[in-house]
């Protein structure tokens, strides 16, 4: 069984960091922190000063494929070149345990099932992280731009 694996964004440092651990009981995560690219020390955060995200599990397409997470922004591409922007949610809380895309970042598209699932394993179709909600707060205006 795969272990669930998260990160959090650092309110506190603005940064998106990856999570060694979490503290129920005593409400905060202990997360890396990077210098030069070498792991520098844990920062220990209360669970009030960071947003966790949750890995899917997947990848996405690129040539040198990246993990798709909670709030990541991707772009799903077709053959004919066309695409959406969409922010990948967790539906646990709205009687659907699956991380997806809301129908409101693809209304003039159909899906049978899932959109991650259905754009991954579907060969006329790509999908390509391109952010993350947090890091990257310009690319949500690209996304809210397909919604109106």
């Amino acid at each position: 069984m795969n272990k669930p694996k998260f990160r959090a964004w650092d309110k506190v440092d603005q940064k998106m960091r990856m999570v060694e651990e979490l503290c129920f009981d005593s409400e905060c995560v202990t997360l890396e922190d990077f210098l030069y690219g070498k792991k520098h020390h844990s920062i220990v955060r209360g669970f009030e000063e960071v947003i966790l995200m949750q890995y899917t599990g997947l990848k996405d397409n690129s040539e040198e494929p990246i993990e798709i997470w909670q709030k990541s922004i991707v772009k799903i591409v077709n053959n004919d070149g066309d695409y959406f922007f969409g922010v990948v949610e967790y539906f646990g809380n709205h009687g659907y345990p699956a991380f997806d895309i809301d129908c409101k970042y693809h209304k003039d598209w159909h899906f049978d099932s899932n959109v991650l699932s259905e754009a991954l394993g579907n060969d006329n179709l790509k999908i390509y992280v391109i952010g993350d909600e947090y890091s990257n707060p310009e690319l949500l205006n690209e996304v809210g731009k397909q919604c109106q």
